[in-house]
């Protein structure tokens, strides 16, 4: 098992394995174009850290995408890339129209008063089923938090869901994550908002 950073070109190889991965979750949902739309924004981004897993092939197995400073980023994404995702957005307007009203209230999403967003975040982590078990993703994780540490970040966050996920809960307390709080996106999934002091 190698990690390395993600080329800037691999954001179609990382797309397929968050397809494989969150088959029934929102982003999925969007379709192909727009997580190639999305990934390859973050991908670009001098404040995204992003890692994968390759197998001997250099084939993608696993991956991890997330940021420096969480506060504001999907904004500054969005902004940066505003031609792209307008171009997403009038394709997911007739295409799946609810999704907008979605994607608009998550982007702005309120959070509990005392997170300040002033940590890295962990947005995104996923590996193939083939290699589901093996220890990648704590090694994903790892490569994550020295990255974070040497961009001088003080804490790492992330967000998982709060019901039916006891087992992904439980990994991420062993790395080290406590629970920050609880909240509830648009229209009603509850989740949790870990965080790790580094």
């Amino acid at each position: 098992m190698i990690i390395r950073e993600i080329h800037k070109n691999e954001y179609k190889e990382l797309s397929y394995i968050h397809l494989e991965s969150f088959k029934d979750f929102f982003l999925s949902n969007l379709g192909k174009s727009f997580l190639y739309a999305y990934y390859r924004a973050c991908l670009n981004s001098q404040e995204t850290i992003a890692f994968c897993s390759i197998n001997s092939q250099n084939e993608l197995q696993g991956f991890c995408v997330g940021c420096t400073e969480s506060k504001g980023f999907h904004k500054r994404l969005l902004i940066k890339n505003i031609f792209v995702f307008l171009f997403q957005g009038i394709i997911i307007l007739f295409t799946k129209p609810k999704a907008i009203l979605r994607l608009a209230k998550n982007l702005d999403k309120k959070t509990d008063k005392k997170d300040n967003g002033l940590y890295a975040e962990l947005l995104s982590i996923g590996v193939s089923s083939s290699i589901k078990g093996t220890g990648v993703g704590k090694e994903l994780i790892n490569r994550f938090e020295e990255e974070a540490k040497e961009r001088l970040c003080k804490k790492i966050a992330l967000t998982t869901d709060y019901y039916s996920n006891e087992n992904v809960i439980s990994f991420y307390e062993k790395m080290g994550y406590k629970v920050f709080y609880e909240f509830t996106t648009y229209p009603n999934r509850r989740m949790y908002k870990l965080i790790k002091e580094l």
